[in-house]
């Protein structure tokens, strides 16, 4: 039933895009259900602040690589009426998004605590905020291609996380 609840958000999310200024947030709630079912499907059950804290590290990360992502389509989505964070954010999209990687750092840390994980989890969650945070001051948001380059990086964020939970289950 979880997985179901799931595709209803991916079913529902380009419909946000004309309904609400934060359809990255929907995209967020729905890509990182993973977390929450995988979880569960692991331990058995939902009891633990392990899948809630990655679950909302996911969601904070998919708000900033969507959010600059968005931005490459601006200038297009104002004409034909598609909705943003992007656009809503405007000129304070750094800063907003600087909150999320925040949020993103301390839900790794919780969840790493959590977990029990070794140091090296911690090291590898601590340098991916630092990466996301420095892709962003350099990410120039009324240059597409900048935006492209910010939101192809972030495929080594999600790397470096996955690497340090799986050697952080050891060392």
């Amino acid at each position: 039933s979880s997985g179901i609840n799931a595709e209803y958000g991916v079913a529902v999310y380009p419909r946000m895009k004309l309904l609400t200024d934060y359809p990255q947030a929907v995209l967020g709630l729905t890509f990182n259900f993973g977390a929450l079912m995988g979880y569960t499907a692991y331990t058995g059950s939902l009891l633990s602040l392990t899948p809630l804290a990655l679950y909302s590290a996911g969601i904070c990360w998919t708000m900033v690589y969507d959010t600059v992502y968005a931005h490459q389509d601006k200038a297009d989505d104002r004409i034909v009426g598609v909705r943003s964070t992007a656009l809503r954010f405007g000129d304070q999209t750094k800063p907003i998004l600087s909150k999320f990687i925040a949020g993103f750092g301390w839900a790794l840390f919780l969840a790493g605590l959590a977990a029990g994980m070794g140091p090296t989890y911690f090291v590898t969650s601590f340098l991916s905020s630092c990466m996301l945070l420095r892709g962003l001051s350099l990410v120039d948001l009324n240059r597409p291609h900048s935006c492209w380059e910010f939101f192809i990086m972030n495929k080594n964020i999600g790397l470096l996380v996955r690497l340090g939970a799986i050697v952080g289950n050891f060392l």
